[in-house]
């Protein structure tokens, strides 16, 4: 699985929870049901297995659902889905850990491909351009197989009263489609987690989902008064975070959905970051991948 050629080359296949019966879409209407997921065309009911176990109608047929590798970091469940159900060939980054919970998500489906979206995060010129913020290169990527590590700063300008606030990111970029690390906060003292995903739902479509997470506990110690504090600081945090993020993902989306993949850019000398991107994430790519869209 080593390939340079990039979105243009690579296929975008999507995947949703599908019953084997009659095709219905399992997450949009379907329940579970006790250790059952039942599906909402006709009521079938699978269980932990994936065998269809109960049909109102009768003696429920011989059918079963697909069964998917899942891992839970940080508080949230990630499903892994390969071309001929080939197992994990990876494993997603630790980071934010399970101090952090799920605040805040936003969501939005892009007319891009998941390695033009992550790239995004060492386009570190652009930054200045799109979004009018000033990045400092904290480390530089750091290869770790299927991991790319990178850190940044930046004095970024919160949508609500938190001001201007200096912030230091880490983030791992696992695989093509998942980012997630932790964003400190320094006027405040602060520490938040961010997962960003972005996973093909379709032949250049690409669901985009943001979560921001907190660190709601305080002290063991503490006082009900101070853990109570502790969280409604951490929650507007959050949320302002959050609309930030919004903010420039927005700004970002309506040049991702237009623009178009080059393949051998013309980089300057300061954005070495995208072409190290670029070929560590082709280790991601089959060689007999089915050609897409250029």
């Amino acid at each position: 699985m080593s390939s340079s050629t990039g979105p243009g080359a690579a296929s975008c296949g999507s995947w949703t929870p599908t019953a084997p019966h009659l095709g219905a879409h399992l997450g949009a209407g379907g329940a579970v049901d006790g250790e059952h997921l039942v599906c909402p065309f006709h009521r079938f009911a699978f269980d932990v297995e994936g065998s269809c176990v109960r049909a109102p109608g009768g003696t429920p047929p011989r059918a079963a659902l697909g069964q998917y590798s899942v891992r839970e970091r940080g508080r949230v469940v990630y499903v892994w889905h390969a071309q001929g159900a080939a197992p994990p060939a990876w494993e997603p980054s630790e980071l934010p850990d399970d101090r952090f919970a799920p605040a805040a998500t936003w969501s939005r489906v892009l007319t891009s491909h998941p390695q033009e979206v992550m790239e995004s995060f060492v386009d570190y010129e652009h930054q200045a351009v799109v979004h009018r913020v000033a990045l400092r290169e904290v480390k530089p990527p750091l290869e770790d197989g299927p991991l790319l590590r990178i850190a940044f700063g930046a004095a970024i300008r919160f949508s609500v009263g938190l001001g201007t606030i200096r912030v230091e990111q880490g983030l791992a970029l696992s695989g093509l489609g998942l980012a997630s690390g932790e964003v400190t906060l320094h006027q405040i003292g602060m520490t938040l987690g961010v997962v960003v995903t972005a996973p093909p739902v379709g032949p250049w479509r690409t669901q985009l989902r943001v979560v921001i997470m907190t660190d709601a506990a305080s002290r063991p110690d503490s006082s009900l008064l101070r853990k109570a504090a502790a969280m409604s600081l951490s929650a507007v945090a959050g949320q302002a975070l959050m609309r930030t993020v919004v903010h420039h993902m927005v700004q970002d989306a309506r040049i991702w959905n237009r623009k178009r993949y080059l393949p051998d850019p013309a980089l300057t000398s300061e954005e070495g970051a995208i072409g190290q991107y670029r070929g560590w994430v082709g280790q991601f790519y089959s060689l007999d991948a089915p050609a897409d869209r250029t």
